[in-house]
Parts: C-alpha cells; sequence; structure tokens
C-alpha cells in the first residue's frame, strides 16, 4: 500500500527511531510495512531510499531501492533492506553530493535539493530479514544513500547538514544539471 509520506515541519521525522528486536523483524507488522515502503518509493519518479519514520512508523528500518533517475539515469538497480543500521567507521574525507528528500518540499510541494557533504566510504552494520547481523564496507552513491538514511532513523534532515544559503529549488536544480523539465 502506497503511504502518506510525512514532510518537514512534521515534528515526527525528529523522533529517534527505535530498534527492532530480531523477531519483530520476521513478524508481519514489519513484512507489511516493508512493502509499503516499497510501494511508496516506487510511486515516485525520483526516490532511492527510505525510512520508515517517514511514513510516520518510528522503527529502524530503512528500504535502499536505488535505480535510475531522470537525474542520475546511469544508476544501476540495487535494493536492500536495512535494519537498526549503524554507521561503524568513516573513511576518507567528505565529498559532496546533491541530495533531496521526498520529506523536505518547498511551499509548492516540489522537492529542494542541496550538495551535502558525506563519507565516500562508510563501514555499516544491519541486520538482514531474518535478524542476521552483517557488516558491510560500502562506497560511492551507496554510501551517500544509507548515510541519509540512518540520518532519518536518528531524527536529522539533510537539511540540517548544510547552510540555508545552500540550498536550491527544483527548477533551479534542474537548470544547474541541465535537465529538462
Amino acid at each position: 500500500m502506497i503511504r502518506k509520506v510525512l514532510t518537514t515541519p512534521d515534528k515526527k521525522l525528529r523522533d529517534k527511531s527505535r530498534d527492532l528486536k530480531s523477531s519483530e523483524i520476521q513478524s508481519k507488522k514489519i513484512e507489511d510495512l516493508v512493502n509499503d515502503i516499497y510501494e511508496t518509493i516506487s510511486s515516485g519518479e525520483y526516490g532511492v531510499g527510505m525510512s520508515a519514520i517517514q511514513i510516520g512508523e518510528p522503527v529502524a528500518v530503512s528500504v535502499v531501492m536505488i535505480r535510475p533517475t531522470p537525474n542520475r539515469p546511469n544508476l544501476e538497480n540495487f535494493t536492500k533492506v536495512y535494519y537498526n543500521a549503524k554507521i561503524e567507521n568513516v573513511y576518507g574525507e567528505k565529498e559532496p553530493m546533491w541530495e533531496g528528500c521526498c520529506s523536505v518540499l518547498d511551499d509548492e510541494s516540489n522537492p529542494i535539493y542541496a550538495k551535502v557533504p558525506r563519507y565516500k566510504r562508510i563501514c555499516v552494520r544491519y541486520l538482514d530479514r531474518v535478524g542476521k547481523e552483517h557488516e558491510d564496507e560500502v562506497d560511492g552513491f551507496l554510501a551517500h544513500v544509507l548515510q541519509h538514511e540512518i540520518d532519518h532513523i536518528n531524527g536529522i534532515i539533510f537539511t540540517d547538514l548544510v547552510p540555508k544559503s545552500e540550498i536550491v529549488s527544483q527548477d533551479e536544480y534542474r537548470s544547474i544539471l541541465g535537465i529538462k523539465k
């Protein structure tokens, strides 16, 4: 089921999500939640990830669903669910990359964007669908997306990480990247 996405300034987006017990991960309730997140992401043209808190569920579930988008047509498909994700280590310098978020819109309900500095490579610890713990080192776009989603489960929004003067409208963003409407 496609769910309503919370948008700023909804205070629920600032809540810290609680970790799930292994037994909860395999429950019908959480399976349904993950399916709802998949459907909600799929219903949009741009999204590549979503955390449960964005649809009002304060549990540490993040779905990454990387796929080609109008602004990143060369992305390769990658889908994974991360339960209780935590960044264990970071490597190298931060590198800015454009970000938007379906929970952060302007007054006309259009997304806004900013170049957010994030680590190019991270080590992430998480549980899988059966509650087994994993630790993966990831880099590039996936590392960037995971940092964005892990921020969500900690009540942090990407606009918290950049000066307000660096946030641009959807039209400005498209113009900068040369994307036609």
